[in-house]
């Protein structure tokens, strides 16, 4: 799930133009480090400067999924005009709810409290990116926007799928095509090399992470992790039946070299990418 946060300008140079301050470049790392721990756990902090904490909490179960977001007033003076607005998306339904006002005119958030924003969304397409979600509010005179990107990614809409060594490989083999795999190599740092440690820390995010099924015994070698999951998703095909798409990943990595391969097989090119994006990011975060 690669970031696509825009640089804000100058706190300064936005507050002379008149123009709202965006998030802070500094702000920044940290935010793309909370998105993607996100992406893989249910609660934490998504985004923290010295006005404003915002909160998640999300849960999903099959096709659907429950947001809860936090927004805390961490500056000395009150938060005015607080508002919130989703990104439009071709691949989900939601409805949302919140603290009056969050989602229309705007409300205050009072120092040292609390907005909240709970949304309920059902899937209804393979997608590869992360919906945005525009922060706006006044303080002390000085207007700020914040684009964030909140952690519903492909792999939050997965369930897994137990299947023994035989069915894995006949599987992986039928899914063989570009149209259908995405591969990519990633380096572990000098400082942490490839140890069956580093491989146990890879096998919890691809079962616990990426809510696959870890598939034993379709390797000779310690240095592969193997899954299988499907992507639920709340369409209906012409017989009423829900669509769901199945997925592989194999993570293989290559203690000699310092590196893993990513490589993920499926019916649908975005689902391929995006658990391939999910599991590169955070195999990133678990071997720094």
């Amino acid at each position: 799930a690669h970031d696509t946060t825009p640089p804000a300008d100058p706190p300064s140079a936005a507050a002379a133009a008149g123009r709202p301050v965006g998030i802070p470049k500094e702000v920044i790392p940290a935010m793309r480090k909370a998105f993607s721990n996100l992406c893989i756990s249910n609660s934490g902090v998504l985004f923290e400067n010295q006005l404003l904490q915002v909160g998640v909490k999300h849960e999903y179960r099959g096709s659907q999924g429950r947001i809860s977001i936090f927004f805390g007033n961490l500056s000395p003076s009150p938060l005015a005009k607080f508002h919130c607005r989703l990104s439009e998306s071709d691949y989900f339904r939601s409805q949302m709810q919140g603290t009056d006002g969050i989602l229309k005119e705007g409300c205050t958030v009072a120092v040292k409290t609390q907005a909240k924003l709970l949304m309920m969304i059902e899937v209804t397409a393979p997608f590869d990116d992360a919906p945005t979600m525009r922060v706006s509010f006044e303080s002390e005179g000085q207007l700020y926007d914040y684009p964030l990107r909140l952690p519903i990614v492909a792999t939050c809409f997965m369930e897994p799928v137990s299947l023994d060594p035989g069915a894995f490989m006949n599987r992986w083999k039928s899914l063989e095509g570009q149209d259908r795999e995405c591969q990519e190599v990633v380096k572990a740092p000098p400082t942490c090399p490839v140890t069956e440690e580093t491989m146990s820390k890879i096998a919890g995010i691809v079962t616990n992470g990426l809510h696959f099924s870890r598939c034993l015994g379709c390797d000779p070698t310690p240095w592969t992790v193997s899954g299988a999951a499907t992507f639920r998703t709340g369409a209906k095909d012409a017989n009423g039946n829900n669509i769901n798409v199945g997925c592989l990943i194999r993570v293989e990595a290559n203690p000699q070299a310092g590196a893993y391969r990513v490589t993920t097989r499926t019916l649908h090119p975005l689902c391929s990418k995006a658990v391939k994006n999910v599991a590169l990011v955070n195999i990133r975060l678990a071997s720094a």
